[in-house]
């Protein structure tokens, strides 16, 4: 498996979801879940969408839970089945007064799950799983995740003139499968400086667009992350 994970390019998404796969957790999982909020008191458990496959832009998807993946990354073999998140990705693009597209990237703080301290295209978080009668999810959704992401974690708001499914990146390390999105913004990156701050980052940063692969090899980054950069950075600058 290829440790930066493996990017595929769609154009759409949808998304079926079937109903959770199990039913009780073993009294091991509960008891390494104490342990694990003990060493993160920022750790909570909740509802998410596990990835089970992809064909033709149609993602399968079921009903799990943020414990099961946290124990899962902690202690290999506890969890079955294996739970991928599925998640979103942001690829936000913003314009300098002259016209110059720039970037986002965020510095994950040292509270996450994982990954502390590293460089990533964001903001990026698990889809929330619908009410238990929906069964599906279209593009739309996943876009209005993204947009929560983007006001919860980093504070942006506002007009998106834009959007694009570029496709999925698989991260074996984190054990998450997430949709990249393109959001082009309206506002300037001088207007947008000031409110992109959260717990989840310790620091923010636009990359003009021409610069993106030199900041991928002066930075840490995510594994996903740097898979994607030559990806944008192509598709911006050619």
């Amino acid at each position: 498996m290829n440790p930066l994970g493996t990017f595929k390019p769609l154009s759409s998404v949808r998304i079926d979801i079937s109903p959770r796969a199990f039913l009780d957790l073993p009294i091991e999982v509960e008891d390494r879940w104490d342990e694990l909020c003990a060493q993160k008191p920022r750790l909570f458990d909740g509802p998410i969408l596990a990835f089970v496959g992809e064909d033709k832009g149609l993602i399968r998807a079921r009903r799990d839970t943020y414990k099961r993946l946290v124990v899962q990354s902690e202690t290999k073999g506890l969890i079955q089945p294996p739970v991928m998140q599925l998640s979103v990705t942001g690829v936000l693009v913003a314009k300098d007064a002259k016209g110059k597209p720039h970037v986002f990237f965020g510095k994950r703080s040292d509270d996450t799950r994982i990954y502390g301290s590293l460089w990533e295209l964001g903001p990026s978080g698990g889809l929330d799983p619908p009410p238990a009668n929906v069964l599906a999810l279209d593009e739309f959704a996943v876009i209005r995740q993204l947009q929560i992401e983007c006001r919860d974690e980093v504070g942006i708001t506002g007009v998106f003139t834009s959007h694009d499914i570029l496709g999925l990146i698989d991260d074996p390390i984190a054990m998450s499968t997430d949709i990249v999105v393109r959001l082009d913004l309206q506002r300037r990156v001088h207007e947008l400086q000031a409110n992109s701050s959260n717990w989840e980052y310790a620091e923010t940063r636009w990359v003009p667009a021409d610069e993106l692969t030199a900041f991928g090899e002066a930075e840490r980054t995510i594994p996903p992350t740097a898979q994607l950069i030559p990806i944008v950075s192509s598709m911006l600058n050619d």
